[in-house]
Parts: C-alpha cells; sequence; structure tokens
C-alpha cells in the first residue's frame, strides 16, 4: 500500500491517548464522587449509567476518528496508466542583456522590465515549449527548450547585464542562435526578441530574412523610450556613475522602434511596444494561439489510484452507529441499606 499523505500517519498514536483519557474521566468519576459520598454508594448513584453502552459508544467514536485519519493518509492501491498527449510550439524568447539594458528610462530599469514582462508572458502558456536565449555581443542559451515553466522562470530570474560578458548588441547573432534551436523540419518557429533595438552589429534584416525563408515567425518588443536615457554604472568606490564611450561623453541610448519594426515585419511577425499596462503580452499570445500547434511525444505515468473514500465511508458510518448509542437507562431504584 502507498500513502499520499504518509506523514499524517503519526497521528494515530492519538488513538491510544484517547483510550488513556478514556480510562482517567472513569478513574476521577469515581474520584470527585468520594468526595461526597462513601463508595458503596456508587453503584445506586450510577444505575441510570450503563458502563458498556459508554464505553461502546467511546470505543466506536475513536474507530471512527482512525478511519478518519486513515482516510487523510491517502491510501492508494491498484496501479491505473494514464497517457497524457501534449501540443503546443516551441518559443524562443531572446532577451537583450547588453549594457544599454541598465537605462532607468523606465522603471526600475530595460532589463527588470524585460524580464517582468516574459514572466508574465510564460505564466500564459499552456503545453507550450519555451527557451530563453541572452544576448549582447554574442549569444548565451539560458534556458533549452522546456515545458517546466517554473525552470524557465528561475533561469529567467538570473538574468541581468553581466550574463553575457561580450559587450555590443548583435540581434542577427541571436537569431541566428534561436533557430538552432528548431529542427529543421519545424513548420513554424516563433521567436521573440526583447531588446531596445540598438543593433550595433548591423547585420539583423539579413538575417531576420534568411530565418523567415525557414518558417520563423519573429515578434519584437521594444523596452526603453525614444527620448532616451544614460547608462548608470558602479565604479570601483561604489559610486554610480554614468557609461561612456571611447571619446569620453556620456552615452545617450534610445528605444531604436524603426530596427524593431523593420525585423519583425521582414520576419513576417509584428512589433510591440511594453507598456505597463502589459497588452502586448496578450496580444502576442492570441497571435501564437492562432498558429497551429504540433503534438509532442505522449507521455505515460504509471500512479496508484486513490481509495480514501472506503475509509470515510467507514468513518461516517462508525459516527451514526455512535450517535444511535444510548447509555443512560431506565431502572427502578432500590432501597441501599
Amino acid at each position: 500500500m502507498h500513502w499520499g499523505n504518509p506523514y499524517l500517519l503519526f497521528l494515530l498514536l492519538l488513538i491510544p491517548v484517547f483510550f488513556i483519557l478514556i480510562g482517567i474521566a472513569e478513574h476521577r468519576r469515581k474520584k470527585n464522587f468520594q468526595k461526597f459520598a462513601e463508595s458503596r454508594f456508587y453503584d445506586f448513584f450510577m444505575q441510570e449509567f450503563s458502563l458498556f453502552h459508554w464505553s461502546l459508544k467511546n470505543v466506536v467514536f475513536v474507530l471512527a476518528i482512525f478511519f478518519m485519519i486513515i482516510a487523510v493518509a491517502r491510501p492508494q492501491w491498484n496501479k491505473e496508466v494514464q497517457i497524457v498527449k501534449k501540443e503546443g510550439i516551441d518559443i524562443v524568447v531572446c532577451i537583450d542583456v547588453s549594457k544599454s539594458m541598465d537605462a532607468q528610462d523606465i522603471q526600475p530599469s530595460r532589463i527588470e522590465r524585460a524580464k517582468d514582462q516574459i514572466s508574465l508572458f510564460i505564466d500564459q502558456l499552456k503545453g507550450d515549449r519555451i527557451a530563453i536565449v541572452a544576448f549582447a555581443g554574442r549569444s548565451f542559451v539560458q534556458c533549452p527548450l522546456t515545458d517546466d515553466y517554473g525552470a524557465a522562470k528561475l533561469f529567467l530570474n538570473l538574468l541581468d547585464t553581466e550574463t553575457v560578458p561580450s559587450y555590443g548588441t548583435d540581434i542577427g547573432g541571436v537569431i541566428a542562435k534561436a533557430i538552432t534551436l528548431y529542427g529543421e523540419d519545424e513548420k513554424h518557429k516563433v521567436i521573440i526578441i526583447v531588446s531596445d533595438g540598438e543593433d550595433l552589429e548591423e547585420n539583423a534584416l539579413k538575417i531576420a530574412e534568411e530565418a523567415a525563408k525557414q518558417n520563423a515567425i519573429i515578434y519584437t518588443l521594444g523596452v526603453g523610450s525614444p527620448d532616451g536615457s544614460t547608462i548608470p554604472i558602479t565604479d570601483s568606490s561604489g559610486n554610480t556613475v554614468y557609461a561612456k564611450d571611447d571619446k569620453g561623453d556620456i552615452i545617450f541610448t534610445k528605444l531604436d522602434v524603426s530596427v524593431l519594426t523593420q525585423i519583425a515585419k521582414t520576419g513576417n511577425g509584428r512589433f510591440f511596444p511594453i507598456t505597463p499596462r502589459q497588452s502586448e503580452i496578450f496580444e502576442i499570445m492570441k497571435n501564437i494561439n492562432s498558429i497551429e500547434k504540433k503534438k509532442f511525444d505522449s507521455r505515460k505515468f504509471v500512479r496508484y489510484k486513490e481509495q480514501y473514500k472506503y475509509f470515510v465511508i467507514a468513518a461516517l458510518i462508525l459516527l451514526l452507529v455512535e450517535s444511535m448509542i444510548i447509555y443512560k437507562k431506565k431502572v427502578k431504584f432500590k432501597r441501599v441499606i
């Protein structure tokens, strides 16, 4: 026999405690009687009380508690096989972790807002597999394709602008990396790029065009503001300063809507700016759900059947019986000499 909640079986230790308490109650009853009368009058005093029926009532009640404890411990036996068929699509989310994503033109920062959006996106998935690729000057697969959404969110939370130790932003490179996570015969390859659009390599459109020929659909999420912002960094003394270029000028980073829009259009997808309402996530999900989903491998699960209902029924019957046991009886009083 197997148990769903085996730790609750420790409650069975209460059963002997109940019987001990019943014995203590009977002992105290006699002791209290002796405070105001002699022991020889006890049987006369208890003429209306049936010790047998009182004991039977207690035993039945304790047995009901016993079966209740067994029920909540969830006894299981008799194996059953369940075959779960899953279907969905594979989605690769590419998140920009370049230094410009530390800009705070949207609070708390671009990178944190991007992670919040993708976390919400993962919460909406049902049956689909997701991969996470971090990119800056080069790309790194942070989480391979998986339907374990908890693990995906764990990997997502670990991302920051130190994840990829390579300066720059290569959007074309991450599209090429994302394509490698799919099989050649994949009918639909959904790629979501979350970035501020500052493509320093300037090869994204060409690679997006090649990806589209391989059945890729590219959605872009723009994070940041067109007005732009400086990039805060911490110097060796622990002070907050602002990133500068090779000429010593403070870098000012802006959301490049044009680049992200062109990439999405070339990749047969759409561009969405990230907003506080997060409506763009649901719009992307609406588009993705309209795509024909493929069937993943079926999974076979072997488990034991839950059998607690028999013990619940037994406990209820015993409680009903216990309520019907009457321990008081009608007697004719006899004179005690």
